[in-house]
């Protein structure tokens, strides 16, 4: 029985990630575009390696199968040079196409592209910060670009080692203290797409994800020009004051890059479509339980959490941070990725 429960469970795992459809095999990207194009020949291949190996094994061991009557040895084969030179070219070819088509995506993947829109990109314990130096934009959490425009991620951290991946869309680069990495890609289409941290990193390494928002060109245009005006009216004037006495020593609301703050920007947490760093969907109901006890939640977390709040205070400043966004953008009816 235990065991009948355990499978269930496991497909119902399966069939929550296949909701998301996270995969490196979705040619999302550019960057995917060039990696799917590898994987045709190396099933090919793959699949004909097999049969031949699989086939030549059966062959033989029918053919040379003992028979009844059968004494002794049969006739001894002690070598075959012609055979021998033909099995070390073939395989030697098929490792020279699959080393050029290799080579060639790598070429392609990791050169840069001119006029790509550059990010930088910097992991914390356990969130990401986004800042658009071009645009005069901060986000975090959220990666928000535009489709059919090239982009160059410049990746590094402020504490440990982590490693940014967005699976639907490009491959893994490492975000290294001190150091600066670089990824290159064309978003194709529009959708919500589930990044990850991929290098071990403390206590909640596994909740330390992130979405890449991808929206169509003249939309994302319009995200920025909205969000880089006056910022939006406040939307509970006590919610207001409750995060200036609790919350604004860490976290910031300018969308800009402030010095002294340490926590995630919250300029627009109210186009957000997740919060805790993509652990829970962005609902007042989650805010509220993410604010009083967020450790709870996410173990590890720097923030405190904050119990002493009234139930009038923490609606207040749930209605206040909800209210920062840009209006007009319904981010969580995109498609999953």
């Amino acid at each position: 029985m235990k065991r009948v429960v355990a499978a269930f469970s496991l497909l119902g795992l399966a069939l929550a990630q296949e909701a998301h459809r996270v995969a490196i095999t979705h040619p999302g990207g550019s960057y995917n575009q060039e990696v799917a194009f590898l994987w045709p020949w190396v099933y090919f291949f793959s699949v004909v390696i097999f049969a031949v190996v699989a086939g030549a094994l059966a062959y033989v061991t029918w053919k040379f199968r003992a028979r009844p009557g059968d004494t002794g040895e049969p006739p001894q084969i002690h070598g075959n040079d012609r055979l021998e030179v033909v099995w070390t070219l073939i395989p030697l070819a098929i490792i020279l196409v699959l080393f050029g088509l290799t080579a060639r995506a790598l070429i392609l993947v990791n050169k840069p592209i001119p006029g790509a829109l550059k990010v930088e990109v910097t992991g914390y314990q356990f969130w990401w910060d986004f800042n658009y130096p071009e645009l005069g934009l901060r986000n975090s959490n959220e990666l928000v670009l535009p489709a059919g425009v090239p982009v160059e991620l410049e990746i590094t951290s402020k504490d440990v080692i982590h490693s940014f991946w967005v699976p639907g869309l490009a491959g893994k680069r490492d975000a290294i203290p001190g150091q600066t990495t670089r990824i290159s890609f064309e978003a194709k289409e529009p959708g919500l797409y589930y990044g990850f941290c991929a290098e071990l990193c403390g206590a909640s390494h596994a909740r330390m994800l992130f979405r890449v928002v991808v929206l169509p060109k003249e939309e994302f245009d319009r995200f920025v020009e909205q969000a880089k005006a006056s910022p939006a009216p406040v939307a509970d004037e006590r919610g207001q004051q409750v995060f200036q006495q609790n919350c604004a020593a860490c976290h910031g609301v300018a969308r800009s890059m402030p010095p002294g703050v340490i926590g995630p920007d919250l300029g627009l947490l109210g186009n957000r479509t997740s919060l805790g760093a993509g652990i829970v969907e962005n609902t007042p109901e989650n805010l509220k339980a993410w604010i009083r006890d967020p450790a709870s939640m996410k173990p590890g977390v720097k923030m405190p959490g904050f119990p002493q709040l009234s139930e009038e205070d923490l609606d207040a400043l749930v209605r206040y941070l909800e209210g920062l966004k840009v209006e007009g953008l319904d981010l969580k009816a995109l498609p999953k990725f």
